[in-house]
């Protein structure tokens, strides 16, 4: 009985000490904590801090210098204002001039009513200027003309009208490349040969023979008869009749 008192008490404290000993029971941490939906969270607004710009120095800009070339003017020349169209002659494609312009030596360049023109000094022949347009010009007298002393047509030498008597009917019409006379005639004073059957060369080979007269009444007068292959093709004849005595010439046109 009494051994069995003392097991008892035994358990008795056992099961004392171990309630003792136990160890407490933590609250497990949540995962996250509920905010209070009433309660504004501040939200910091981050602030631009200002940065200092370099502003780049001005560049300097280069101006390229221009160097004029000293251009050359051209001579006076003044014979425009007593030049007298001597000649001209109107033909398919071309109308010729033949200009006595006293003391010419230079070519020009220019226009007659609005066509280009271009004018050679003839080398044997002192104060003849011959000029050319690319048309024809037939059908009326006085014509306006411009003369520049260069092709690019800057320098204005003259500008005025001429009496051409294109408003006349002109000599039979012809292509370019006849001769003719350094003389005054016209139409009438000219006579045509026929073309030989079978030539088919007219104009080929052309030459002429001429021969100049200075009366003693002043007049100068020209007798011309020009060949070509064919034979006889033109000829100019303004002697004719004329009486008198006379001196052979280079030509009339001085």
């Amino acid at each position: 009985m009494r051994h069995r008192v003392i097991s008892l008490l035994l358990v008795f404290f056992t099961i004392i000490l171990s309630a003792c000993t136990a160890p407490e029971t933590q609250t497990a941490p949540q995962a996250s904590e509920t905010l209070d939906p009433s309660i504004e969270t501040e939200t910091a607004i981050p602030t631009a801090t200002e940065t200092g710009t370099d502003t780049p120095a001005p560049t300097a800009t280069l101006t390229p210098t221009v160097t004029l070339t000293p251009t050359s003017l051209p001579t006076e020349f003044s014979g425009f204002q007593f030049a007298s169209v001597f000649k001209a002659f109107a033909y398919i494609d071309e109308t010729l001039f033949y200009f006595i312009v006293p003391g010419v030596a230079s070519p020009y360049y220019g226009s007659v009513d609005g066509v280009d023109l271009t004018c050679e000094p003839d080398p044997d022949q002192e104060n003849l200027l011959t000029c050319r347009a690319e048309e024809d010009l037939f059908g009326t007298d006085w014509k306006s003309f411009k003369f520049y002393a260069d092709e690019a047509k800057t320098y204005l030498v003259f500008e005025g009208d001429f009496s051409t008597t294109l408003d006349t009917l002109p000599p039979t019409p012809t292509p370019p490349g006849f001769i003719w006379p350094l003389a005054d005639f016209t139409a009438a004073d000219i006579v045509w040969g026929e073309t030989p059957p079978g030539c088919t060369t007219r104009g080929i080979g052309l030459t002429c023979e001429t021969e100049y007269r200075i009366y003693e009444d002043g007049s100068c007068l020209v007798g011309m008869t020009c060949y070509d292959d064919c034979g006889y093709y033109y000829s100019v004849d303004t002697i004719k009749t004329h009486p008198g005595s006379y001196i052979f010439a280079d030509s009339c046109w001085h």
